[in-house]
This record gives structure tokens, sequence and C-alpha cells, in this order.
């Protein structure tokens, strides 16, 4: 068997797969798979996405920016970087003030991963269905990367949104 590459092979590719179940259910036996996100960082997380279309079928802004950071940076899908609430809020303005009517959308989160105590990672896809100010119908949907950060007072603000 020594002179067996293949056995040798499998052999490793077996240990490997045994060490990964082992870490997997080591994390699992302490009541956290390897991806955790904080209970706290969850229900941040799900309110924010649950009140993206309500925001905007009300063409709210700032209801719409809240969740971030002031220093976040929102990257557009063609690659263009806003810095800044602020400036992410005068996007959203820009960008509302062309809507007539939103007649259907939503953030769906298609995961979730923590990358420490204070940092998530989340990904997913939105979409909205909506007038714009020439009265014709539209429907925009892409996919997004945002990446939460736990501030110092424990609350959890969106320090960069990327559409993919």
């Amino acid at each position: 068997m020594r002179n067996c590459p293949q056995f040798y092979k499998t052999l490793r590719y077996a240990c490997a797969f045994v060490a990964a179940l082992l870490i997997v259910g080591a994390h699992d036996a302490l009541g956290q798979s390897p991806c955790h996100v904080p209970p706290d960082a969850i229900a941040t997380i799900d309110s924010v996405d649950a009140d993206w279309l309500p925001a905007m079928r009300n063409r709210d802004a700032a209801r719409i920016v809240a969740p971030y950071d002031s220093t976040g940076v929102f990257v557009t899908a063609d690659g263009a970087a806003i810095r800044g609430r602020d400036s992410i809020t005068a996007l959203y303005k820009s960008r509302v003030a062309r809507i007539t009517q939103v007649y259907g959308g939503g953030i769906v989160r298609e995961g979730a991963c923590a990358a420490s105590d204070s940092l998530v990672y989340e990904w997913g896809r939105g979409q909205l269905e909506f007038a714009d100010s020439a009265g014709t119908r539209r429907r925009s949907a892409s996919r997004f990367l945002t990446v939460w950060r736990r501030t110092m007072s424990g609350a959890w603000r969106i320090v960069r949104n990327i559409v993919l």
C-alpha cells in the first residue's frame, strides 16, 4: 500500500473530512454554528430589512438610511462609492424623488455570518416594483452584501452596503 498514491490521497481527504466534522461538531456542542450571528444583530437586521419596503413606499430617505453608521459607505451597482450617512441620504432623496408609486418588493436575506462579536456579513437580494416620474412601471432587482458593525453603545450599524 505504500506505493499506492491513490490510497494516501483518499486517506488525506477522509482525515480532512473527519476534522471538518469535528470542528463543526465542536461549534454545535457550544451552541454555535461556524457562522453564529449574535441574536441582537439578527433582530436589528430583521427589523431594518422589514422596514425597507415601507420606508420606500413613504419615500422616506432618512428612514432608509437611519441604520447606516455616520461613516458608512454605499457602493452602487456601477461601483460608485457614496461615503457618509449624509451623502447616502442625499442619494436616496434623489432616487425616491423619481418614484411616484411603489407596488411591491422587499429584501430577502440569503445568509449571514459573524466574522467576530462585532462584525456581521449579510447577503441576499432586493427588489422594488415602482412607477417612475413618467408613470412607467419598472422593476429593479439586485444582489447585495452588507457589513454590520456593533458600535461602542451596542447598536448595530451598516458600515458597508454593496450592491452587486
